[in-house]
């Protein structure tokens, strides 16, 4: 029996699942100023669509460089301690993009800044785990929740000062600093009381067919997430003709709606099953985008937007306790495995959306975020339809 097998008392993990949530405070923030920051980067630089999808893939080679091997180095330093690292180290990053002069040195940049994203994303879900694990109940979602509040946070924050007339390198300064302020304060609080000696850690693991199709769901959700997060306001500036502070209220609409949903997330997967949570988000997720798309109105995308992200609020979540449980010794190394192909699909979204609408106009082009979860929604019944209690109950 391991460690993480046994609830402890409520009282002896507050104070690590109180940092864990400050993490995904500061993560979600930082990705919300910098979805705020990409139309007005963008405009900088006089940037074509395709200019700045080159430079988001940069964000997505350095993501997924990083996240490969979080989980392992984790499993052999400690999850705690690679969580804290990894969040100073993207709190730094953070404001570094607005500094370039050119196209090259922002890819390099944000290259950087993807790769501190990257091990930040795994290692916080990776020791969220592992709380999780501590307490015997399902908490993934409220760790989530805490990631879309700070996007919501992040990006309102974002349109307000754009609005007041600051520039990306102070909106993404204000983003590292709060990061920064947020990450150091969780330090003493991050480390998880243990009542027995860790299992040692592998090397590396080839993961199951389960915890592939697990994978590949939370590839295709992740595909819709992320380029909501990176082009729902460059999509409404050019569809709907509004300004960079006006677009960016899309996407705190689904920012709202997301962190609506995974506050009530655990109550509702047990109410009603990871199989249905899952395939009822991810077809309310595909009715939101399609009347974005179809209505290219800022109130009416507002609306759309909400309704995605109720949609995808508790499908991330569940997939991720479900790769924790794949390999219950590490729960981080599990949590990589299912991390890195849903971050693969968050990162890469944005950089092929802007390929595609380079050729085809944006608005096809985000047809295939709806045909991405259309797939989610029907699928998942049969990779988790029997493996619900397990799924819901942490401790089961």
């Amino acid at each position: 029996m391991t460690v993480y097998e046994q609830p402890m008392k409520p009282a002896s993990v507050l104070r690590p699942r109180l940092a864990v949530t400050a993490l995904f405070l500061a993560n979600g923030s930082g990705i919300g100023l910098w979805a705020a920051s990409i139309a007005p980067i963008k405009l900088l630089h006089g940037l074509t669509d395709f200019q700045l999808s080159l430079a988001l893939l940069a964000f997505a080679i350095g993501a997924i460089l990083t996240m490969t091997m979080t989980g392992h180095i984790a499993a052999r330093f400690g999850s705690a301690r690679v969580a804290l690292l990894t969040g100073l180290a993207f709190a730094v990053a953070i404001p570094i993009p607005a500094l370039m002069p050119s196209l090259v040195t922002l890819a390099l940049a944000i290259l950087a800044f993807g790769a501190c994203n990257g091990a930040m994303d795994v290692a916080m879900n990776g020791h969220g785990a592992v709380v999780e694990r501590l307490t015997g109940k399902p908490i993934m979602s409220s760790f989530h929740a805490a990631f879309s509040l700070g996007c919501l946070l992040g990006s309102a924050a974002g349109s307000a000062l754009l609005a007041a007339g600051f520039g990306p390198l102070a909106t993404m300064g204000c983003a590292g600093g709060w990061a920064l302020l947020l990450t150091l304060v969780t330090a003493s609080s991050l480390p998880v009381p243990e009542t027995g000696p860790r299992e040692p850690a592998v090397a590396f693991a080839l993961p199951s067919r389960a915890a592939l199709l697990v994978g590949a769901l939370a590839f295709l959700c992740m595909f819709a997430e992320g380029a909501v997060a990176d082009w729902s306001g460059v999509y409404l500036v050019s569809a709907a003709g509004v300004s960079t502070a006006v677009a960016a209220w899309g996407y705190s609409g689904f920012a709202f709606a997301m962190t609506i949903g995974r506050l009530l997330g655990d109550r509702i997967v047990h109410g009603f099953g990871a199989a249905r949570v899952v395939a009822a988000g991810a077809a309310i997720a595909v009715l939101g985008l399609g009347i974005t798309l179809a209505l290219p109105r800022v109130d009416v995308a507002i609306l759309g937007y909400a309704l995605a992200g109720i949609g995808i609020a508790n499908i991330i979540p569940v997939l991720f306790s479900a790769g924790g449980r794949a390999v219950p010794s590490h729960p981080g190394i599990g949590v990589a495995m299912a991390a890195t192909c849903g971050y693969a699909g968050f990162l890469l979204s944005p950089p092929l959306i802007g390929v595609f609408a380079d050729v085809l106009g944006l608005r096809v082009a985000l047809i295939a975020l709806a045909v991405a979860l259309l797939i989610v929604a029907l699928a998942a019944p049969r990779v988790l339809g029997g493996t619900g209690p397990s799924l819901d109950r942490p401790g089961s």
